[in-house]
């Protein structure tokens, strides 16, 4: 795959692309600071649908905005998940009489930010918020991906028109909630590469290419290493290979959806990024001539760039059981969900009844610079109910300064961990957060020095969500958000002011603070990962009482991931382990325990 492109820096390539596609169509806006592309026309009658992920999918989600599909798409950078922050602006944009739904990609970074994003929005008063997480990927075996789900592949684009029909359909949320799950769980993808694709800006040398003659079955959306490595076969042969995947029964590895005689399937052949549309004919052909022997005659069959992976030479098949997402949804039928799938929409994207034009004479004259959207710089949402929790701020600010040091410090050893176990950016990410924190408590904010812990910690939360960015940043993100609705439930419910700040407290709130973050992952002890050292600091902190102990158990924790295999994140996909040699300790886990240190030094007196 080659590695030359117009514009060799992918750093400003997002916004640009952002500007052009809106440019060229009169019914998007955007919001330049937040990458959020969202319907000039949007109608808050209707359930909002807001979906995005990382750029370089293209047309991925921000293709999609339109009547009758997605109301608002919000644009990470390449492969990398969009903040909770530009979430929340694509929610407030999109407000709605009905409710709003997130439709989002099952990779770790989607889930937590917009996850986060969700909490946010309820704790702001918006009732109505859900998510509908869509994995479709075969691939990837059950054992290997069990605790994570199914990855996402173009299958979402699936589900995002069906429900952006429903919508413009006035279909009820709680309904368009299930329909979006059960459209997910009955599709079934698999995708198929002869090279990998490449970022502008990043080295074209290195192990990024699939070597000639060879292809790679079982790719994600991020360029990951594919499942099988096998020598280049026939496209007869090939497409065999990758219907078996999508279809036979017998496999307990990735028989992931139920397939029957009479079924009604949809068929779409996705273009990862690279292939022309002379050999994008020929596959459908194939798929179909192999379909038939097997006595399946798809009811709707779709071609083109769905959601593609930069410049990947590449294709995706999906295939969703209208059949059984019908028998699952007593409110629709397979007959009403085709015409879902045909319903006019104003997508850039949809390859079927696209119906822009003629424009309504609201937006006929409308001159391009109407199409951007610059919006102020939002005031802070401060917690109203009049409730407050006031301690002594000294040893909280002082507790923050020496962990964020300590991170700091610990940012060469961080990075090197990371390079041996992951991408090499766990260094970087809780530098950013560290120096976040030490800005807010020096700026005009000065963290936590009124002494209410409700303030300091829906701060700490913004402060971390601004500034790390993330898996690790968004899973402390949502455990710093789940404290502070914790602790605002039980001052609010507190009467006769009976409240002590005290072990036993904060042993009750930060174990409700982690049963909301468990909700939004599913890493646990033992899967190597942050929650190694977090959930013991947590658990024994509730149940003994003691800061003392609790600390020792989170460092216990952090360093005996040296003994563990990774079972979460995308490392978790392509297989990581023994094989490797001796690990390093996981990076995550041991950035927590230096920041459980600090607070063990300033509160119970622990000079580890």
């Amino acid at each position: 795959m080659s590695d030359r492109h117009i514009f060799p820096d992918h750093t400003t390539l997002v916004f640009r692309s952002l500007k052009g596609l809106v440019a060229s169509n009169p019914y998007l806006n955007l919001i330049p600071s937040l990458k959020v592309v969202y319907r000039a026309d949007h109608d808050k009658s209707k359930v909002s649908l807001i979906c995005g992920g990382g750029s370089g999918h293209e047309p991925g989600t921000v293709g999609h905005v339109g009547k009758g599909l997605l109301s608002a798409s919000v644009a990470g950078d390449v492969f990398a998940s969009p903040s909770a922050r530009q979430v929340n602006a694509a929610i407030k944009v999109t407000q709605s009489d009905k409710g709003v739904i997130l439709i989002i990609t099952n990779y770790t970074g989607d889930n937590l930010h917009f996850g986060l994003a969700r909490l946010m929005a309820q704790s702001a008063g918006i009732k109505n918020v859900e998510l509908v997480v869509v994995g479709d990927d075969v691939s990837v075996p059950r054992s290997r991906g069990k605790y994570l789900g199914r990855r996402c592949l173009a299958g979402i684009t699936l589900v995002s028109k069906i429900m952006g029909a429903g919508s413009e359909a006035d279909m009820k949320f709680e309904e368009l909630v299930q329909l979006g799950r059960s459209l997910s769980s009955n599709t079934a993808s698999i995708a198929v590469a002869l090279d990998h694709c490449h970022v502008p800006g990043r080295s074209g040398d290195g192990d990024w290419h699939i070597q000639q003659g060879r292809c790679e079955i079982g790719l994600g959306l991020h360029n990951e290493t594919g499942v099988f490595n096998i020598t280049q076969p026939g496209p007869e042969e090939l497409i065999e290979k990758l219907l078996d995947l999508l279809l036979k029964q017998d496999d307990p590895e990735r028989s992931f959806v139920k397939f029957k005689e009479n079924d009604e399937l949809v068929l779409l052949v996705n273009n990862m990024g690279a292939m022309s549309e002379l050999e994008m004919g020929a596959v459908v052909d194939e798929v179909l001539v192999q379909l038939e022997s097997r006595n399946i005659i798809p009811v709707r069959i779709l071609q083109g760039p769905f959601m593609g992976s930069m410049n990947m030479p590449g294709i995706s098949l999906s295939l969703l059981n209208l059949t059984n997402v019908a028998e699952e949804n007593s409110f629709v039928s397979t007959s009403r969900l085709i015409e879902l799938l045909d319903a006019p929409h104003h997508s850039t994207a949809w390859p079927a009844t696209n119906q822009r034009y003629p424009l309504p004479e609201n937006l006929k004259n409308r001159k391009r610079k109407d199409a951007f959207t610059e919006i102020e710089e939002e005031k802070e949402e401060v917690y109203t109910g009049g409730a407050k929790l006031v301690v002594d701020p000294k040893p909280i600010r002082e507790a923050l300064k020496t962990a964020a040091e300590n991170v700091l410090a610990l940012e060469p050893q961080l990075t090197k961990w990371d390079t041996i176990v992951g991408d090499g950016d766990c260094g970087e990410t809780c530098a950013l957060g560290a120096k976040g924190v030490l800005e807010a408590l020096n700026n005009d904010k000065k963290l936590g020095l009124n002494g209410d812990l409700i303030t300091l910690f829906r701060d700490l939360t913004q402060v971390i969500d601004d500034s790390m960015g993330g898996t690790l940043g968004a899973i402390f993100s949502i455990f710093l958000a789940g404290l502070t609705n914790s602790l605002i439930t039980n001052v609010e419910s507190d009467n006769n002011n009976e409240i002590k700040v005290n072990e036993r407290f904060f042993g009750k709130i930060v174990n409700e603070a982690l049963d909301i973050l468990k909700q939004r992952t599913s890493a646990r002890i033992g899967h190597r990962t942050v929650m190694d050292s977090l959930i013991p600091f947590v658990e024994t902190l509730s149940q003994s009482n003691n800061l003392e102990k609790a600390v020792n158990e989170c460092i216990k924790g952090g360093e005996n991931t040296i003994e563990l295999e990774a079972k979460m994140g995308r490392a978790a996909y392509a297989g990581t382990g023994k094989e490797r040699g001796q690990m390093p300790p996981d990076p995550g886990a041991m950035a927590f325990v230096e920041v459980v240190k600090a607070i063990g030094k300033v509160f119970a007196g622990d000079g580890q």
